[in-house]
């Protein structure tokens, strides 16, 4: 961060002080029934689901403008409220495309002990009742899930995020009723939560995301930090949406009284001086499931260390801001989203110019940021037993520190024409259902060429995570002459959402189906073949001297000539016998397209 932009910040708060003491006397002029559950409790509580949605109920009810409906329900049966606000009164995906406004999607409890963005949107919503929020209108539709883990919502209890302050009378938990963390399931879909919410996206495609969340961790003086996707991460018309307007809504932010910074993990957990990063991670994560949809999604992280009714008026005000700054901008964004789109498609046409599919990414250089960080020390953990980070009251102590942030393509593949799923494969067809990917079934048998994929040495996970088994593999790709057999599916390049098809489907993606352990059988032997008739094979088998001296060249090593199993499966693999599957995923790149492929109308 260069020094002039250390004024600006400096000279934003001096601002931002009178900002939020205008920020109070507005709350206290707030009629008495519409006081929100969390301020009639000063703060202490946030409110139950029932409390939520007779609230939400209550706004609905006073202005035409707002309607408050379902997108699921939850594994335990709960329905997940959906509130649509629209100056149109556009509440279905169809009407509300028609306006050519921007849409907008923000989910608040996805972590529900996490919950300041629920009791911000009551505070905004009810605002907007009351005639004091016209930029929520005139920003687009706008999409609230108020709670997203509305199972973990309702096990409250005050030791719960036991980091955090407040609220004090006690929060919801961070997973589902089933156990599963839902900001890890946006790829592989486990869940009917993460599959709900991607079938909202689906159907109503909001230009914007936002996930409203709780930090962790290290004491900073930031109220509000914040993750954006950058280029090449996101497309680039996106990214200059973003590079131009997301610093006018922090601004907007710190005006209002609340100092705001990037989200922050220390890169030593012990020593802040290294630095820290804000990484947009695994498609996993929604910060980069949606980017890979060509959307900003902005992650929002109030601070855990600051009290319940500073953290929840923050995350208000920021919304507030941005929803001021879509109200001028968000003819541009429509475009940069629909432009970004329709150069993914364009790449994957027929025809098209060769390029590569980035699978992960590595860090790009780093740069200075200031980090406000309270007065810190180590001591040693009579838990842990090494030494630890301790924060000291009161003073903060600002360093000027390494942040990484920005990120370059690492592993790549060229980009194919579209992929073969093989028949039977269920679990790959519903995955690419959920998310609305376009595919059709093939009625007749073809020969053609593809590249295959072959995996083998499989090394799993020593623990479970997210209730799997984690796998990686090495990886072999041929170029073959294969019979795709009629059934199969086949997944087109030239669609706007095909980097979630390559996500899930190229195996040494982070989060690809076959890391999840969804491909698993493919390692397996299915047949077997005894030693007496695998001995009589071998010995004819030796008559041919190349087979021979391959033969005498393996059992050079002493640790293969030493494993019987090893021995076993070389010959066994020289058999008519061998199935040629093992190790062969049931997906087929496609480089270039035959003529008589169906079209992908699903």
């Amino acid at each position: 961060m260069t020094s002039k932009a250390h004024f600006v910040l400096g000279w934003l708060l001096v601002v931002a002080t009178a900002g939020g003491a205008r920020a109070d006397a507005a709350l206290d002029a707030v009629p008495a029934e519409w006081l929100t559950p969390a301020e009639v409790a000063e703060f202490r509580a946030t409110p139950s689901a029932a409390e939520t949605l007779s609230f939400l109920e209550r706004i609905a009810a006073a202005r035409p403008e707002v309607a408050l409906t379902s997108f699921g329900e939850t594994a335990a049966g709960r329905s997940l409220p959906l509130v649509i606000l629209s100056r149109e009164r556009a509440f279905t995906p169809e009407a509300a495309r028609a306006t050519g406004r921007p849409i907008v999607l923000v989910q608040s409890g996805i972590h529900a002990g996490e919950i300041d963005g629920k009791d911000a949107t009551l505070m905004l919503l009810r605002d907007f009742v009351l005639g004091r929020r016209p930029e929520l209108a005139e920003a687009g539709i706008l999409l609230f899930v108020p709670i997203f883990n509305l199972d973990g919502h309702e096990r409250v209890s005050p030791h719960n995020r036991p980091n955090q302050d407040g609220p004090v009378e006690g929060m919801g938990f961070r997973t589902t009723v089933t156990g599963h963390d839902l900001n890890r399931d946006f790829l592989k879909l486990d869940t009917v939560e993460a599959r709900a919410l991607v079938r909202l996206f689906n159907a109503w495609r909001p230009h914007l995301h936002v996930d409203n969340h709780v930090t962790n961790g290290v004491d900073h003086d930031w109220v509000l930090t914040w993750l954006v996707p950058e280029a090449p991460q996101i497309a680039e018309p996106v990214a200059r949406w973003l590079a131009r307007r997301f610093p006018r809504v922090l601004a907007a932010t710190e005006l209002a009284g609340h100092r705001t910074g990037p989200y922050v993990d220390l890169v030593d957990s012990r020593d802040p001086l290294r630095g820290f990063e804000t990484r947009l991670a695994e498609p996993r994560y929604s910060s980069a499931y949606f980017a890979l949809r060509h959307r900003p999604s902005i992650l929002v992280e109030t601070h855990a260390h600051k009290p319940f009714r500073q953290r929840v008026v923050a995350n208000r005000d920021f919304l507030a801001a941005l929803f001021a700054e879509l109200a001028a901008s968000g003819a541009e964004l429509v475009g940069a989203v629909a432009s970004a789109q329709l150069a993914t498609v364009a790449a994957g046409e027929r025809g098209a110019a060769p390029s590569r599919l980035t699978l992960t990414w590595e860090q790009a250089e780093p740069d200075r940021y200031e980090l406000p960080i309270h007065d810190y020390r180590l001591e040693t953990s009579p838990v842990t037993g090494r030494e630890e980070l301790r924060y000291g009251p009161g003073r903060v102590a600002p360093v000027e520190v390494l942040w990484w942030h920005g990120h370059r393509p690492g592993r790549q593949v060229e980009r194919p024409r579209g992929y073969f799923v093989l028949p039977g494969w269920t679990e790959v067809e519903r995955r690419l259902a959920d998310h609305g990917l376009r595919f059709a079934r093939i009625e007749r048998p073809l020969e053609v060429e593809v590249e295959t994929l072959r995996v083998q040495n499989p090394e799993l996970a020593p623990a479970t995570f997210q209730g799997r088994v984690r796998v990686a593999a090495q990886v072999t790709r041929a170029r073959e002459r294969r019979t795709v057999p009629a059934g199969a599916l086949w997944i087109p390049a030239a669609q706007p959402d095909f980097e979630v098809a390559a996500q899930l489907l190229e195996p040494e993606a982070p989060d690809s189906l076959l890391s999840w352990g969804l491909l698993s059988t493919v390692f397996e032997l299915k047949e077997w073949i005894g030693e007496a008739a695998l001995a009589a094979h071998a010995a004819r088998a030796l008559e041919d001297p190349a087979l021979a001296a391959e033969w005498h060249q393996a059992l050079a090593d002493p640790a293969f000539a030493a494993d019987p199993r090893a021995r076993w499966l070389w010959w066994f693999r020289r058999t008519p016998s061998w199935d040629e599957t093992v190790g062969l995923l049931p997906v087929y790149r496609v480089l270039e397209a035959p003529a008589e492929l169906p079209s992908a109308s699903r």
